[in-house]
């Protein structure tokens, strides 16, 4: 009985360790500045600012093209921020076009993040988040 079961547990170990990694995040990009285009499912290390900044998701609910609409809606992102001494959490922003120079902020130990906006996203992308990108600035 024990060398069947040593063996079923040699083989499950097998079995999982060669399952494929389904973290979504591809490529961290490094800048030296205070403000990054981050894309989808993309981090971004900000060198002055010991942080790193991953677009992990997003939820769209702008109003759809050629719609009348009371409210032009809102773009929520999702970040996983991180620094190297271990400090990490996870946020939603959520950002639209009016006011103008209304930006949703998140602080993240002495630092505080801003969620500008997306980039070249019109509204017949809405929801084909491949092409989102968000603007993000470390203050």
């Amino acid at each position: 009985m024990r060398p069947t079961i040593l063996f079923a547990l040699s083989l499950s170990l097998l079995v999982f360790s060669a399952c494929e990694d389904n973290d979504p995040i591809r490529n961290t990009s490094e800048t030296s500045g205070s403000t990054a285009i981050i894309p989808w499912e993309q981090c971004t290390f900000f060198a002055d600012h010991d942080l790193t900044v991953c677009f992990v998701g997003a939820k769209e609910e702008r109003c759809p093209c050629n719609t009348d609409c009371l409210w032009e809606g809102s773009v929520k992102a999702t970040f996983e921020v991180s620094n190297s001494t271990g400090l990490d959490t996870v946020l939603t922003l959520e950002t639209n076009s009016a006011p103008a120079g209304l930006h949703y902020f998140h602080s993240f130990g002495n630092k505080t993040l801003v969620f500008v906006n997306t980039e070249g996203i019109g509204c017949e992308d809405y929801g084909n988040y491949d092409k989102y990108k968000v603007i993000m600035k470390v203050e």
